[in-house]
Parts: C-alpha cells; sequence; structure tokens
C-alpha cells in the first residue's frame, strides 16, 4: 500500500518555479536521503522530479514504482 503524500510531486512544484532557499532545502534533503541510502549499501538509480514526494510539512520522500 502505498502513503497518500500531501504536497504532490516535486515535478509539480518545480514547474511553477521555485526560489533558490527552497531549492537550497530540497536539495540538502534529497542529498541527506541518498546519502543514508548509500551508507545501507543501497543505490537509487532513478532519481527524477516525478519520484521525490512532498510530505505536507514540505519535507521530501523519495519513491519508486519501477
Amino acid at each position: 500500500m502505498l502513503d497518500f503524500y500531501q504536497g504532490g510531486e516535486m515535478f509539480a512544484h518545480c514547474e511553477s518555479g521555485l526560489d533558490e532557499s527552497r531549492v537550497r532545502f530540497y536539495s540538502a534533503q534529497v542529498e541527506a536521503a541518498l546519502g543514508y541510502l548509500h551508507s545501507n549499501s543501497i543505490i537509487y538509480r532513478d532519481l527524477k522530479p516525478e519520484n521525490v514526494m512532498m510530505c505536507a510539512d514540505g519535507y521530501i520522500k523519495l519513491i519508486d514504482f519501477g
């Protein structure tokens, strides 16, 4: 079962444009998530805006439907 993420896909937020501070915030989250996965010997190879979901509190979740 897939959780519901109220913020939707990152792709939708990118289309409307993001200010620099939000880009830095989201980039840091992606870096931290990929670092965590890498430290657990997991390689995430499908990073794209459609696979980054936004939670209601503004944080992200990496997903992969493939």
